[in-house]
């Protein structure tokens, strides 16, 4: 996040004492990680990728639904998870060509807050697809750079470049597939309507609608904050482009 990171900010709300459980969504899922998500006030976590089965269960863990006392359970016709993943992996392939060329030269420039949030990006998007080697190299960076540890050594550098070559490679035939045409003014504001509460209830799913959202005109600083989880940024962006349409 831009403002603080999940640690810091789990152990203010839970400074408050409302009672409310906090969840981490996370793509480190270690056992260490998950003693330290416990110290900070976070009883429970999520894994990223995760199917929409897996997050029903964790809410009705800890949420009681409304209705009467009627026994609940998870969706038996959950989203289409193949299809999600499908448009993750595209997204992925399409917009990290450069990603490590920008971390390269953010390094090499000195622009440490920079690298590191390209590194933990990387690192989520990984973890969204399901590609854990990636995600362990972008984190060992990412921590490098959270840590201050300069000159980065070049064998972190050399691995991350490796494991992201390898995980392009095997997702560059998702590249031949038809391009997203054009969309109607109708199309852009149904697409608003739909990402809008996305955006308010803090849902990573959105980012499969990166493609879609690239294909309307004005829209890269949307995608970027999207693609970066700078949810709050994106939802007063998506409010400015809205009364543009």
């Amino acid at each position: 996040m831009p403002v603080m990171d999940g640690m810091e900010a789990a152990s203010k709300i839970a400074s408050l004492d409302t009672g409310t459980p906090i969840v981490a969504m996370t793509a480190n899922i270690m056992a260490s990680d998950l003693e330290n998500y416990r110290a900070h006030g976070m009883p429970d976590y999520l894994g990223k990728p995760f199917t929409s089965q897996e997050l029903w269960r964790i809410l009705l863990k800890y949420l009681a639904p409304a209705g009467g006392g009627q026994d609940y359970a998870a969706p038996d016709h959950p989203l289409n998870e193949d299809e999600l993943q499908r448009k993750l992996r595209l997204s992925f392939a399409k917009n990290s060509q450069a990603k490590y060329d920008e971390i390269a030269r953010a390094i090499e420039s000195g622009d440490i807050k920079l690298a590191h949030r390209l590194a933990h990006t990387l690192k989520g998007n990984a973890g969204m697809i399901g590609r854990s080697g990636l995600q362990k190299r972008a984190a060992e960076l990412e921590t490098l750079l959270k840590d201050g540890a300069l000159p980065i050594p070049e064998v972190n550098l050399e691995l991350l470049r490796i494991e992201l070559t390898s995980v392009l490679e095997e997702l560059s035939p998702l590249l031949d597939e038809p391009q997203v045409q054009s969309l109607t003014p109708e199309q852009i504001r149904a697409l608003f309507e739909k990402l809008e509460p996305m955006l308010g209830n803090i849902n990573p799913e959105c980012l499969a609608m990166l493609d879609d959202i690239r294909a309307i005109p004005g829209t890269g600083e949307l995608a970027r904050q999207i693609e970066e989880y700078d949810f709050e940024s994106a939802a007063q962006t998506l409010a400015e482009l809205k009364e543009r349409v």
